[in-house]
């Protein structure tokens, strides 16, 4: 396989990644913040709310406040209290898990 087909390859898969992101009607911050939520659960990890809030490499606290809420509006992430119930755990729903799943189906097929 040459360059140019490698490239093409890997055009279609970001253009398909977007088609998925759209049919969830994701922003740039919303997809960062699901990626850091899910690369923390499988890493067997919590994130916190706090500990999302901290994540300045994507946004101010502000905005990821704002791409919280509307994550838990789109039902693709969930709060769960801790047993102190001043800490609360993100986690992803059966919708966000769902969209990960959709994400992986159309995994690149670049051979190297």
């Amino acid at each position: 396989m040459n360059l140019n087909q490698k490239i093409r390859q890997y055009l279609l898969y970001l253009k398909q990644c977007d088609e998925v992101d759209a049919k969830y009607n994701l922003d740039a911050t919303e997809i960062k913040l699901l990626n850091e939520i899910a690369t923390a659960l499988l890493a067997e990890d919590s994130l916190t709310v706090s500990g999302a809030l901290a994540l300045k490499k994507i946004a101010s606290p502000a905005t990821l406040h704002a791409a919280m809420k509307r994550l838990i509006v789109k039902n693709l992430i969930v709060q769960v209290p801790a047993q102190d119930s001043r800490t609360k755990y993100l986690d992803l729903s059966k919708l966000g898990w769902k969209r990960y799943s959709e994400l992986s189906a159309i995994s690149p097929t670049v051979a190297k």
